[in-house]
């Protein structure tokens, strides 16, 4: 099989959006947002 990618393609650069999103869910731990618990509020 011939490879038939696309030479002048940019790379991504997937650590940069990846830092976002870690100070984004970092805040949003902070604030308490998401959080998980067992416990159930209506009974």
């Amino acid at each position: 099989m011939s490879h038939t990618g696309d030479p002048n393609k940019k790379a991504k650069d997937n650590n940069a959006k990846n830092k976002v999103k870690n100070q984004e869910e970092k805040i949003n731990a902070q604030h308490g947002k998401h959080d998980y618990s067992k416990k159930t509020d209506h009974l």
